[in-house]
Formats: structure tokens, C-alpha cells, sequence
């Protein structure tokens, strides 16, 4: 089977595809990731075979040169979370698959819709599949070879100033809160916060008790993926429904206070449980193929 993937130049977005092309390939069918062309030294990082569109917008909305391609290589589905992937299958008269991520909303559009957001946290949910945290290539630092002597929180900020809010909050918090990141000049760090070069979250969050995040969704799932509690700062619709299922807190820095609550632990762990349930990628590629 051919099976064409359709990838918005957002690096989360296609880091959602990548379990599942991933499995495709490892079940023997042949799979290419199609992208513009600033996007596509990031599919090659991915590992898989790249196709460079000279036209359509970065969300791939549409791109006449995505319908061209499939015209020429005649795919049996085109899998995709933009919409120029549902037309293309279109034009050929492929199996048109949607993958929603945390961002997504469901429609109708598709003949096929997989959801890596477990179906608690969805209102209309898809066919579910298992949600595999990906973030690209890394590699495990050095110090995390080493035990933590408290409890590890894992700090991903994209807006600095909430970093002297946290510090101040977790004065009382025994936890160690790392973090790899240029500070704001003139902030104190605190000894309970680890500096460090790098903080891949694929190595580092199985080791963590929590994360704490200003909004970014995709550390926000594999959080959920990993049954951790987390805290976000900023409020988004995907934090909401994380918050609603008690495994989360979100809004002020001083809730970093009840990330070790029991009751937010049991709430990211039955999350984590929903996860675990969901069909693996490789479960998936049978429908795909039928």
C-alpha cells in the first residue's frame, strides 16, 4: 500500500504523524511525508522519505502541488491534519484518513478519523489512537544519570516572565524543578531549580513526578501519555479538559504547590490508563489497509 502523508509545517503537528508512518513503513508499505519546502529538512530528521511542495501556505490549506503529486503517484490514502491532504485524497479516489491532535476539532471531512486525545478528553472523539510522544531525535544528557534527590518537575516556558512568579512559589515545594533555558538577567535561582544545557522532554519525562508549561499542548498530551500531573500557566481548551479530569492545575504560579496532590496523581494516571488502551499505531494500520 502507498500511503501519502500531508505534513503542516508545524514541527508538533508532525510529530503527531510520525508513530503512525513509523508503523506504516515497519509493516512493509511504502510511505512518503510531503511538505514545503522549509519544512522539509524536519521530515528528514523524522527518518522517513520527504516530498517537497513549492506551493501552498505553511498550514497547507490547500496546495495544488500536493494534488499534482498524488495524481503521479497514486497513493491508497493520504493521512494528514491539513486540509490540502482530504482534497488530494479526493483527487485520486484514496482513503482520506485525519489524525486530530490536541489542537484539532473533529468533522466529517475525512473517511477515516484517528485521535491521539483520549476519548475523555474529547467531546466528539474519533476513532481513538494510542498517543506515542515523539519530540525528534535526542539524546539522554549526562546528568540524568544521575538520581534526583527530590522529586523531578520538568519547567518548558516559552514567556520568561513567569519564571520569577514559580521561583518565588515553590520556596516551601520539596521538589527539584528542572528546567534548560537562558534565565532573566538578574533572577536568583534557586537551589531547588536545576539549570541545565538540555531537558529533552522524551528523556527526561519518564523520570519526572510533574511537568509545569505556559500552554505548550504537545508537552501537555505526552504528559498525559506518561500519567503526570501538570500545571499550565497559560489557559488553553486542551488544559481545560486536563484540569476538568483533576489531572491538572492551571492559571497561577502558586499552584505548583499541589502538583504531588494524590488526587491530581490518580487523575493523571487513569488519563495514562485511557492512553495505554487506545489501539497502537501498528494496530491501526490494518484499518488503513482494509
Amino acid at each position: 500500500m502507498r500511503v501519502l502523508l500531508a505534513a503542516p509545517s508545524a514541527t508538533a503537528r508532525l510529530h503527531t504523524l510520525v508513530p503512525l508512518a513509523w508503523a506504516l513503513r515497519s509493516a512493509g508499505h511504502d510511505v512518503k511525508v510531503a511538505g514545503r519546502p522549509e519544512f522539509v529538512e524536519e521530515i528528514l530528521r523524522t527518518g522517513c522519505v520527504a516530498v517537497e511542495l513549492e506551493d501552498g501556505d505553511p498550514a497547507l490549506t490547500e496546495s495544488a502541488k500536493l494534488v499534482e503529486f498524488a495524481h503521479l503517484w497514486r497513493p491508497d490514502a493520504v493521512v494528514s491534519n491539513a486540509p490540502a491532504g482530504i482534497a488530494a485524497a479526493r483527487a485520486v479516489e484514496a482513503k482520506a484518513v485525519r489524525v486530530l491532535g490536541p489542537a484539532d476539532e473533529p468533522d466529517d471531512a475525512a473517511d477515516l478519523t484517528l485521535d491521539v486525545v483520549p476519548p475523555s478528553l474529547r467531546d466528539s472523539p474519533g476513532q481513538p489512537l494510542r498517543h506515542v510522544p515523539y519530540f525528534g531525535p535526542v539524546e539522554v544528557p549526562t546528568w540524568l544519570r544521575r538520581k534526583a534527590r527530590r522529586a523531578r518537575v520538568l519547567l518548558s516556558l516559552n514567556d520568561p516572565s513567569w519564571y520569577e512568579p514559580l521561583f518565588r512559589a515553590m520556596s516551601n515545594v520539596d521538589i527539584e524543578l528542572v528546567c534548560a533555558a537562558e534565565l532573566p538577567a538578574g533572577l536568583e535561582l534557586p537551589q531547588k531549580v536545576k539549570l541545565v544545557d538540555s531537558a529533552p522532554p522524551a528523556a527526561v519525562l519518564p523520570t519526572c513526578a510533574a511537568v509545569v508549561h505556559d500552554g505548550d499542548e504537545a508537552l501537555a498530551l505526552a504528559a498525559v501519555a506518561y500519567g503526570l500531573p501538570q500545571l499550565s500557566l497559560t489557559e488553553s481548551a486542551f488544559g481545560t479538559r486536563v484540569t476538568a479530569a483533576s489531572a491538572g492545575l492551571s492559571g497561577a504560579a502558586d499552584e505548583i504547590s499541589r502538583l504531588t496532590d494524590e488526587t491530581l496523581r490518580a487523575g493523571a494516571n487513569a488519563l495514562r490508563a485511557e492512553v495505554a488502551a487506545s489501539p497502537a499505531p501498528r494496530a491501526v494500520v490494518a484499518a488503513l489497509a482494509s
